[in-house]
């Protein structure tokens, strides 16, 4: 019990000492606490203070100014067609450069009304919202193009002179399709006149805007030049002057001679006949010299074929060209082919198959200037009257032999040379080429096949409309143009090319112009290109003109210009085409015709390149043709052989 009693007593005496403790314990822990929070509350007593950055500048946001205008451009232009309603609205907005008003806005689409140009020159300010509406059923659809497009451009000129053009296609719906008209070609006018030009002994005549008008001067060098050599082969001078009507087409083979000296020539640029122009007019004026020859007779007459031709080849030293006529006949002598000399004289002589006779003629000429001298041929040629007993009788009185002893004597003389086997097989293709071209001429330009009987001065309307246009279609330039492109493989010795391309013009021929053949397939690719290149660049659409274009193509500045030129009218005429043998290369040569608008009357005015050629070479890529190269060419025109001492 007293130990109870001693423990009761002692208790009040620890329990403040024990609160006292953890009361500090708890303090202490507050305190510390409290510490740790301190870098995070007063940042500037836990470390040192920083450098302060400098304020970061607030950026000013400059607006982008407007493009100045520095020349007169075109924002917007486009065409609403209302095929219902028959009309295409054409629209066009425009702006010149500040201090600068419009002067004149000119609007083309291409048909007959489109052409004659609409024209708005009232004073404008320097921008300008104008549109055009075409009404079919009042100016109707009279235009080339029958894709069911119509093409158009826009010409802004300014106070300064400035001027744009800018231009796209127009889509035609199908009713519009349907009142398409195409233009009617115009025929030679009532009045018309042939532009005329002289040399020394000539007098030369010509359509104008052609060729021969462009190279009227190569020609008369040619023609005096040709002529030199001429009189010098026949021993004859001539002082006079001869009449020559150069005709933009051809006909036959391309020459013919009339009295009184007047002679008729093919000259174009696309000559399908591929005849060197020397040669023309050599034998041509063979013809014209020789009328002198001719003595008057009593019941008239004259030569027979064997003699007339035969002189011209013969002088001509060929019949298109400088050519081995005594190796030729040789293998025509030797052949099926040949036709024997009598039943030449007896003719009619220009039924016969035309080169076999005329080159038989020529080399027998040739055997009797060689062998008896030039001027028992000339009395044989003067004296001869055409009628078989008598011009027997005057060979006879002239030769001291017949025409058949001289015929014998002259096969001798060819049986001792030795033709080579590539000149008979050039023979062969030149017979056949030359067949291949009359054949051309009988289904795709029966046009060729007409030979006036009456000299060019006295032409009607009718002949003139003839041989002042030519057959343009596209089976017509694709065959024309292989016709020729043979001709010069077969002039560079390429003789199974030759072959080949007369083979495709054969087959197309057979089966009415259909172009089939892989090398007549890629020229008319090649022309349909080109078509729409000048499309491009008659309306100024140079996106579109791009796209022919091949990537390896040097763009030249002046094709910048070129789609600036206010066109009126511009073609690229193929003249000449070939095709590589791995078909994807071509290189031609185009003749370009264009007119422009005139900015300061109401006419046409000319292109300074119309009737300029230009060389084109092009590339197949990825199954399409495009233009790779573009370089203008000059005409060049080869000159006759030199004569031999």
């Amino acid at each position: 019990m007293v130990s109870n009693t001693d423990e009761r007593q002692a208790g009040p005496v620890r329990w403040p000492y024990l609160l006292l403790a953890v009361a500090i314990f708890v303090l202490a822990a507050a305190v510390l606490a409290a510490l740790m929070q301190v870098p995070e509350l007063l940042p500037q007593l836990a470390a040192p203070s920083p450098t302060p950055l400098p304020p970061t500048a607030t950026p000013t946001i400059t607006p982008t100014p407007t493009p100045a205008v520095v020349l007169p451009t075109i924002h917007d232009l486009g065409a609403q067609v209302d095929d219902a309603a028959g009309t295409v609205t054409f629209h066009l907005e425009a702006q010149v450069p500040p201090g600068r008003q419009i002067a004149e806005v000119i609007l083309w689409y291409d048909t007959e009304a489109g052409h004659q140009l609409q024209r708005t020159t009232d004073p404008l300010s320097d921008t300008v919202t104008l549109s055009y509406r075409l009404e079919a059923a009042k100016e109707g659809l009279t235009t080339t193009l029958t894709g069911g497009e119509l093409d158009y451009w826009w010409l802004v000129r300014d106070s300064a002179g400035e001027t744009v053009r800018a231009g796209d296609t127009a889509p035609l719906g199908p009713t519009l399709e349907t009142t398409l008209v195409t233009p009617t070609p115009e025929p030679p006018p009532v009045d018309f006149t042939w532009t005329v030009s002289e040399s020394r002994h000539f007098q030369f005549h010509y359509a104008p805007g052609s060729a021969a008008e462009r190279d009227r001067f190569e020609i008369g060098a040619l023609a005096e030049s040709a002529l030199a050599r001429t009189t010098t082969v026949l021993d004859v001078e001539f002082e006079g002057r001869m009449q020559i009507y150069l005709v933009p087409r051809v006909f036959w083979q391309g020459g013919a001679a009339y009295g009184e000296k007047v002679q008729l020539i093919s000259y174009l640029d696309r000559n399908y006949t591929d005849i060197e122009t020397w040669s023309y007019f050599t034998h041509e004026g063979t013809h014209a010299l020789a009328q002198d020859l001719i003595q008057p007779k009593e019941n008239g007459g004259g030569p027979d074929g064997v003699l007339v031709e035969g002189l011209a080849v013969w002088a001509s030293d060929g019949h298109y060209r400088q050519e081995p006529i005594d190796e030729w006949v040789a293998v025509l002598a030797s052949s099926e082919e040949y036709i024997p000399l009598a039943e030449l004289r007896a003719g009619p002589f220009y039924d016969f198959q035309h080169e076999i006779s005329y080159l038989e003629g020529g080399s027998f000429v040739k055997f009797l200037v060689e062998r008896y001298g030039l001027d028992t041929l000339k009395a044989l040629y003067g004296q001869a009257t055409g009628e078989a007993e008598h011009d027997e009788a005057l060979v006879q009185s002239l030769y001291g032999q017949s025409y058949a002893e001289l015929e014998a004597a002259w096969l001798a003389q060819l049986a001792q040379l030795s033709p080579t086997p590539e000149q008979a097989e050039t023979l062969d293709l030149v017979v056949r080429s030359f067949d291949l071209m009359r054949h051309y001429e009988t289904e795709l330009d029966p046009d060729a096949r007409i030979l006036p009987s009456k000299a060019p001065p006295e032409w009607l309307s009718d002949t003139l409309k003839v041989f002042l246009h030519r057959a343009d279609d596209p089976p017509n330039v694709v065959l024309e143009t292989a016709l020729i492109a043979a001709q010069e493989r077969l002039d560079s010795g390429d003789l199974e090319g030759t072959r080949s391309l007369l083979d495709d013009v054969e087959a197309a021929l057979d089966d009415g112009g259909a172009l089939d053949r892989p090398s007549l397939q890629a020229r008319h690719e090649i022309l349909e290109l080109l078509a729409v290149q000048d499309r491009a660049i008659l309306r100024a659409d140079t996106d579109a003109y791009r796209e022919t274009l091949d990537h390896d193509y040097v763009h030249p500045v002046a094709d910048d210009d070129l789609l600036q030129m206010p066109f009126t009218a511009f073609e690229q005429e193929v003249v000449r085409l070939d095709i590589a043998a791995d078909g994807l290369g071509a290189h031609g040569m185009v003749l370009v015709h264009a007119r422009l608008a005139s900015l300061s009357s109401l006419a046409d005015q000319p292109y300074e390149q119309d009737g300029e050629l230009f060389a084109l070479t092009f590339t197949k890529r990825d199954g399409q043709w495009r233009l790779s190269d573009r370089q203008p060419l000059d005409p060049t025109l080869p000159t006759p052989p030199a004569l031999e001492d």
